[in-house]
């Protein structure tokens, strides 16, 4: 049986080994020894402070249960 697909890139909290900036926002400052997103993306570790991870983690969580309910939505009416 194949493993089921999932839309959600690689990501986990870390913890900063230097001090950086957030690639969301240049002027975020991620301090060293800072917890912070990590986003694996075609073999590359991209680093967002959590501000900006909240930000649009929130919002891709919104737009993934509206398409969630359109989907259900969907099956309702198939299997009526």
């Amino acid at each position: 049986m194949p493993r089921p697909k999932s839309l959600i890139v690689n990501m986990e909290i870390t913890i900063a080994k230097r001090t950086h900036s957030c690639r969301q926002n240049e002027r975020h400052r991620i301090e060293k020894g800072a917890p912070r997103l990590s986003v694996r993306e075609d073999g590359n570790d991209h680093h967002y402070c959590l501000p900006c991870a909240e930000s649009f983690l929130a919002k891709d969580i919104k737009r993934m249960q509206a398409l969630l309910n359109e989907v259900q939505t969907h099956l309702a009416r198939t299997t009526e």
